[in-house]
C-alpha cells in the first residue's frame, strides 16, 4: 500500500511540476512570440488568457505541496528533522521559494491582472502599456523562481545528500 501511495505522490509531484514549470515556459514563449511579431492581437489574447494560466499555476503549486507533504508523511519523518542535513536546508529553501512564488502570483492576480484587463478593454496598446510591462516583469520573476526550485529539486534527486 505504501508503495502505491509513494508512486501516486511521485506522479502528482510530476504533474504539479508540469503545470507550474511548463505553464511558465509556455507563457514566456507566447509572450516573446507576441512581442517579436509586434502582434497586438497576440498580446490581447495573452492578457485575457492570463487568468487561465494563473489557475494552472495555482493547481501546480497545490499538487507540488500536497504530494511533497504526502511523501514526508509516508517516510514517517517530520520535515524539520532534516534541517541539520544539507537535504533539510535545500528542502527549506524550496519551501521559502514556493512562498515567494505564491506571494508574487497573488500580487499578479490581484494587482497587475485587473489593470491589464482594464487596459485591454479600453483598447489601449498593450506593448507600450506600463501595466503590461509590470505584469511581464513579475511573471518573469516567477519564471526565474520556478527554475531555481526545479534546479534545487534536481539537486536533491541526483545528489547523495
Amino acid at each position: 500500500m505504501t508503495h502505491a501511495l509513494e508512486y501516486l505522490a511521485t506522479l502528482l509531484h510530476l504533474l504539479g511540476l508540469l503545470l507550474l514549470a511548463g505553464g511558465h515556459f509556455w507563457f514566456a514563449l507566447l509572450t516573446a512570440v507576441a512581442e517579436r511579431h509586434g502582434d497586438e492581437r497576440g498580446e490581447r489574447f495573452l492578457a485575457t488568457a492570463v487568468p487561465v494560466f494563473a489557475n494552472g499555476f495555482g493547481a501546480g503549486i497545490l499538487l507540488l505541496f500536497s504530494s511533497g507533504l504526502l511523501k514526508l508523511l509516508l517516510w514517517r519523518e517530520p520535515g524539520l528533522i532534516f534541517l541539520p542535513d544539507v537535504y533539510g536546508w535545500v528542502l527549506f529553501g524550496k519551501l521559502v521559494l514556493y512562498m515567494l512564488i505564491v506571494a508574487n502570483g497573488v500580487y499578479i492576480e490581484r494587482r497587475c491582472l485587473p489593470a491589464v484587463l482594464q487596459a485591454a478593454r479600453q483598447a489601449e496598446p498593450l506593448a507600450t502599456s506600463s501595466r503590461w510591462q509590470r505584469l511581464k516583469r513579475h511573471a518573469r520573476l516567477n519564471l526565474v523562481l520556478v527554475l531555481v526550485v526545479v534546479a534545487l529539486g534536481e539537486t536533491l534527486r541526483f545528489s547523495k545528500l
